[in-house]
């Protein structure tokens, strides 16, 4: 982080700046943070150097029958018109349309497991990169402000060495997995996503923006979908809320996972949409997308 600021602020003194830094991170001690002990904290440093926003776990409370701490449910985000949501999101949906570019990045990870960083395979590194490079610019990961922009496509390639060697159990994990061990896998992975893309400071949309378009473990954490949710940060606490929210409405959220588009053919393959992604359609709408989806796609019978 002091390293961001010595590029991009150089006149700042670092002295205060890394003064200002321990008294904002959680897990700073509370004399290191002295005056702002008692004040909630920004930030939480991961490993050193690497911080990210501040999650606070939700408060634990006392049962009254045995006075034991019982962790406090967490607030369930709106209710929501899943199948209203979905059917908006895919409305245009066709093989050249934007958003297509998720069904085939995530048909060539999940179709290519054990290949996806071999050097000189067709379905290779370069393979990957180009396909996890074109999803993220459609998907609006390389927009002017963002470091990803000054990189060509193989700066990827580190990140897809470290996906090629994601535990086997993230590549099967979906909201239904959703438990303890479950979401510790998915916070885990991506630190490992976040790590790999430096130089770039990865941002949690990032991070999650491919997380979904390889693993389909986790919807992507936008600024849409963190409005439509009722979230601001990505972390365990959030990813809880996902789980309970899959738990739910898991009838409706299974019946609405759409087939794939195969690239060659344009037509539907037989690899469904994650659950993740079911959930990331809902809120995205739910949060106050509009633009090229206005339309209500009219779903197949089998999912009416």
């Amino acid at each position: 982080m002091v390293g961001w600021f010595r590029r991009h602020y150089p006149d700042v003194k670092e002295q205060s700046l890394r003064a200002h830094i321990q008294a904002a991170t959680s897990n700073a001690s509370a004399g290191s943070r002295g005056m702002f002990a008692n004040r909630q904290p920004l930030i939480t440093r991961i490993e050193h150097g690497l911080y990210r926003r501040y999650d606070a776990e939700p408060a634990l409370e006392k049962s009254q029958s045995d006075g034991q701490p019982r962790r406090a449910v967490a607030q369930l985000p709106p209710e929501v018109d899943i199948e209203e949501a979905v059917g908006r999101y895919l409305g245009d949906r066709n093989p050249t349309a934007r958003y297509a570019s998720f069904d085939y990045c995530f048909n060539h990870f999940q179709q290519h497991r054990t290949t996806v960083a071999a050097w000189g395979e067709p379905t290779g590194m370069e393979t990957s990169c180009l396909h996890l490079g074109f999803y993220l610019a459609s998907w609006g990961m390389l927009r002017g402000s963002s470091d990803l922009l000054q990189r060509s496509a193989r700066h990827l390639a580190p990140l897809i060495e470290t996906i090629a060697h994601a535990p086997a159990q993230v590549w099967d994990l979906d909201l239904d997995g959703y438990d303890t061990t479950g979401i510790d896998l998915v916070y885990r992975t991506a630190l490992d996503v976040r790590s790999a893309l430096r130089p770039v400071e990865a941002s949690d949309i990032l991070v999650t923006k491919v997380m979904l378009g390889v693993f389909g473990c986790v919807p992507a954490f936008d600024t849409y979908f963190k409005k439509g949710f009722g979230v601001s940060t990505f972390g365990q606490a959030a990813l809880r809320r996902v789980g309970d929210f899959y738990q739910a409405n898991a009838p409706a959220i299974d019946r609405l996972r759409e087939p794939t588009l195969d690239f060659t053919t344009g037509q539907p393959t037989t690899r469904l949409y994650p659950r993740a992604k079911v959930v990331d359609m809902t809120f995205f709408i739910a949060g106050g997308y509009t633009g090229g989806v206005a339309r209500r796609r009219r779903l197949p019978a089998r999912l009416a």
